[in-house]
C-alpha cells in the first residue's frame, strides 16, 4: 500500500529522488522537499464543508 503524498508548495504528486542531495525526495515541478500526506477522508475534504453550508442555507431559506 503506497502513501499518497502531495507537495506542500505546488500540490503536485510527482516526486523524484535528487542524487545531488543524497537521494532526498523532492518535487519534480518546484524542487521543494516539503510534502504532506493526501487526505482521503470525506470529513476532512472541502466538499463536506460546502455541503454543510449549502444545507444550512437551504434550511434558513425555508
Amino acid at each position: 500500500m503506497s502513501v499518497k503524498r502531495v507537495c506542500f508548495n505546488c500540490g503536485s504528486s510527482s516526486f523524484v529522488s535528487d542524487r545531488s542531495l543524497g537521494g532526498k525526495i523532492v518535487c519534480s515541478k518546484c524542487g521543494s522537499s516539503s510534502f504532506k500526506n493526501k487526505s482521503s477522508s470525506f470529513l476532512k475534504s472541502k466538499k463536506f464543508v460546502f455541503l454543510v453550508i449549502a444545507i444550512a442555507i437551504f434550511i434558513i431559506v425555508i
